[in-house]
């Protein structure tokens, strides 16, 4: 298996758990049920990615990037209600969600070489 920091859907979770923290920080206080949640995603991003690479086994490194896959698209929900109740600005949710939709492009690129047979390339 590749070294989670070499992969492209590693280092886009990673910018967007990064960028995440500090919008999920300035509204902990008016919602923190929904801070929690978006900050848990974001990390469970990342996470998932790096867990599966530590797996010698194919199947099981598949299922991780499944579950980066899933966490992504939670945090979509997340970043939705979040600017719906006004908790972040316009500004932050369109760029929290343009680094989002990155890090799903990346995540299905290595879902695609993982069903294609393929090692998963940087």
């Amino acid at each position: 298996m590749p070294r989670y920091e070499d992969l492209d859907a590693f280092k886009a979770c990673q910018e967007l758990t990064l960028a995440m923290y500090p919008v999920a920080e300035g509204f902990e206080e008016r919602d923190p049920e929904l801070s929690v949640q978006l900050w848990s995603a974001a990390l469970c991003a990342s996470s998932k990615l790096a867990r599966g690479t530590g797996y010698r086994n194919r199947k099981m490194f598949a299922a991780c990037v499944d579950r980066t896959l899933s966490a992504l698209s939670e945090m979509c929900y997340l970043l939705n209600m979040a600017s719906g109740l006004n908790l972040i600005s316009k500004e932050d949710h369109q760029r929290l969600e343009s680094l989002r939709g990155r890090a799903v492009f990346y995540t299905m690129k290595l879902i695609f070489e993982l069903a294609g047979g393929d090692e998963p390339s940087p």
